[in-house]
């Protein structure tokens, strides 16, 4: 009775063991699993760069190139939050100049005389409305940036002069040098400094300047204009109340 009892549970403990066997043939004998490369894990788990705004390019490329000649004595350096949120960089910018947050982006040199000397004779204009007032406006500005040349055969430039067909002076001779180079700045989001690049951006940036504060000036304008409007309402409302009363 021992023996009949048992024989069924032996056969299944040895169907059990033979599957056991299979499964692990089946898994030993299956391909590997496909490993990405380092390299294109770590493209796809890589942040995408912070896109900027030309405005913002053109910051850079001011407080870089422009801002070691000219001035911008309309704006502070406060302002540029609107461009440079992080005011820890905008005071270390401002410290570098003897300055602080709420002082005007002056000229860096100390007289009129000293810009003079280390310019050729011509002192650097102020930038801050230069984009509105300069004949040609901002067309004008992004070509003349772009628009340096090696001297033609026949023309003779002075000491501290150099060739620009775009400029807006006699014969082209220009006594400001040429500002922008190729690569010269390396831009957060990737994009490459190139000279046309770069002289729209900073034109961006000029035209910005020019008026920092309209969006500030757009809300306030909004925020009046819809008070001065419920105000009416109330007054209109209290106006027909009283003439009910009356």
């Amino acid at each position: 009775m021992m023996r009949s009892c048992f024989r069924p549970t032996g056969m299944v403990f040895l169907a059990a063991l033979s599957l056991t066997s299979l499964s692990t043939t089946a898994r030993a004998n299956s391909p590997a699993p496909v490993q990405a490369p380092a390299t294109q894990a770590a493209a796809l788990t890589a942040d995408p760069l912070p896109t900027m705004r030309p405005e913002e390019r053109g910051l850079m490329i001011f407080q870089q190139v422009c801002s070691s000649c000219h001035s911008m004595e309309r704006a502070h350096y406060g302002d540029m939050i609107g461009l440079q949120p992080s005011v820890t960089a905008l005071q270390h910018w401002a410290q570098q100049r003897h300055a602080g947050l709420e002082s005007p982006i002056a000229s860096p040199y100390p007289s009129v005389a000293v810009g003079k000397a280390n310019n050729g004779g011509d002192y650097p204009p102020d930038l801050s409305h230069i984009a509105r007032t300069i004949r040609g406006g901002p067309d004008y500005i992004r070509q003349m940036l772009a628009g340096y040349r090696p001297t033609p055969p026949g023309v003779t430039l002075a000491p501290n002069t150099y060739y620009n067909p775009i400029a807006l002076t006699h014969h082209h001779k220009f006594k400001m040098r040429p500002p922008l180079h190729e690569g010269m700045i390396t831009f957060p989001d990737g994009t490459q400094a190139t000279i046309p690049q770069m002289a729209s951006d900073v034109t961006a940036f000029l035209q910005w300047a020019d008026d920092s504060h309209r969006r500030t000036r757009q809300f306030i304008g909004t925020a009046v204009l819809l008070y001065l409007a419920l105000l009416g309402g109330v007054l209109l409302a209290l106006w027909r109340l009283l003439k009910r009363t009356a």
